[in-house]
């Protein structure tokens, strides 16, 4: 379209917008209906459609056409318009969308009504946990999803519900993605690479995704007492264990954060080792420690021996210069194992 059809366009637009924009009941049950829109989201939308004097407009001919299929599909030529420029609206701007990362969480409605629905639309191997959440109007369930299942999703509904806008929220939260058959991801060593692969055919790498209680590694502020203990809510004091890990440095990010970073096997950074009991208290430090890091297997080495444990990895740029300075001021914390300031240490259990 060259600009003087599309200025002639917009001046038709223009002409065909009613001065008193009265939205009927009809309307709005219509749009709630067909878009999956609460009755106020209907109401904004069919204000925006009307008011949009850039819109392609259906053809008298084309309405005519499909009329009686899309009427029987709930549609009025009003609503048709609107679906028929979202989709071109999404077509038009899906080149130039930013690839994302982090975590995601996606609202159970419309389409998207159930965790099995959202796992077929954005073609998961499995069904997304699924949270619930409370808010003004109740409670709500959710899913969790990755930046590529969230990009396959919103191509899925572009196509098929062009005009359902799902709600979907950024989580600032740790990636944990650990692999099922090799210990990937695992702090200053690639598991894929064939000397570092198991033999066993039967190996079953540890910890697992979801196994709890299990150990992680701490070196920087969750290896303060009082910092774990107020994230976590404990009645006492943290049960912390004096450990080190391999195949790490820790460096900076922003001036100020630690981050640790792989590193060769001869490479040591000394902390505590602290037990994680559920899935809830681990999506907190997950939480806590931000997008900015993924969870990652590790061996920790205590003096009592070695447990496969987990910790939290930078995924960025760490500025290891003023990091080879920090590591040595990082130095394993002595805690009682009982909760409690004096009591007797217990031995760790299961070691290797």
């Amino acid at each position: 379209m060259d600009l003087l059809d599309e200025l002639e366009s917009m001046a038709i637009n223009i002409s065909d917008t009613p001065i008193d924009m009265v939205i009927s009941d009809v309307d709005l049950e219509r749009w709630q209906i067909l878009f999956g829109l609460s009755r106020s989201e209907a109401a904004q939308a069919i204000e925006a459609h009307r008011n949009d004097f850039t819109k392609t407009r259906i053809s008298d001919e084309l309405w005519a056409a499909v009329k009686s299929s899309k009427e029987s599909d709930g549609f009025d030529r009003e609503a048709y318009e609107y679906s028929v420029n979202q989709k071109r609206s999404v077509t038009t701007k899906a080149p130039t969308v930013a690839i994302e990362s982090g975590t995601f969480i996606v609202q159970l409605a419309g389409p998207l009504h159930c965790a099995e629905a959202i796992r077929e639309a954005a073609q998961l191997n499995r069904t997304p946990h699924l949270a619930t959440g409370v808010g003004e109007h109740g409670q709500t369930q959710f899913c969790e999803i990755d930046a590529s299942a969230k990009i396959r999703l919103l191509a899925w509904l572009a196509q098929h519900h062009a005009g359902f806008r799902p709600t979907i929220v950024r989580l600032g939260k740790a990636k944990k993605d650990l692999c099922s058959h090799t210990l990937a991801p695992m702090l200053g060593l690639e598991p894929t690479l064939p000397l570092h692969r198991a033999v066993d055919d039967n190996f079953t790498p540890m910890p697992g995704q979801y196994q709890y209680p299990v150990w992680y590694f701490f070196y920087g502020t969750l290896a303060d007492p009082q910092i774990l203990r107020q994230h976590l809510g404990l009645e006492d004091e943290p049960t912390f264990v004096p450990a080190h890990v391999c195949g790490g440095q820790v460096g900076t990010w922003a001036g100020k954060y630690k981050a640790l970073v792989d590193a060769s096997m001869e490479s040591k950074v000394f902390g505590s080792a602290f037990l994680v009991t559920s899935r809830e208290q681990e999506d907190t430090l997950r939480f806590y420690e931000t997008d900015k890091y993924d969870v990652v297997r590790c061996r920790i080495i205590t003096e009592d021996g070695a447990l496969d444990g987990l910790t939290f990895r930078f995924n960025g740029i760490a500025d290891l210069e003023e990091g080879e300075k920090e590591e040595q001021t990082v130095k394993p914390r002595r805690f009682c194992t009982r909760g409690k300031r004096g009591g007797k240490k217990d031995k760790i259990r299961n070691l290797d």
